[in-house]
């Protein structure tokens, strides 16, 4: 479970950064916890919020990648499940 710095509406993106990154993509179901009034409308409306971090990612949900056989391979990345809990 991580406080995510914000979450964006046109994606479901939430925002995590630093100390909270070692949480965001290891686990298979990844809990993060917002204010209502941390969901932005897109990435451009929350750029200003990495500005000062040393490290930031944006945790969509489980990675999609295909190799040069066309094979679809889901999950090598990031959490299979991603959940908002909103205060």
């Amino acid at each position: 479970m991580t406080n995510a710095v914000c979450g964006l509406a046109d994606t479901g993106s939430v925002l995590i950064v630093d100390g909270a990154l070692h949480a965001s993509l290891i686990p298979e179901i990844h809990i993060a916890v917002l204010k209502q009034s941390d969901i932005l409308p897109s990435l451009p409306d929350a750029m200003h919020l990495i500005k000062d971090t040393h490290a930031a990612v944006f945790v969509t949900g489980p990675s999609r990648t295909a190799d040069i056989e066309m094979t679809l391979t889901i999950g090598v990345h990031g959490p299979k499940e991603i959940h908002v809990f909103l205060t």
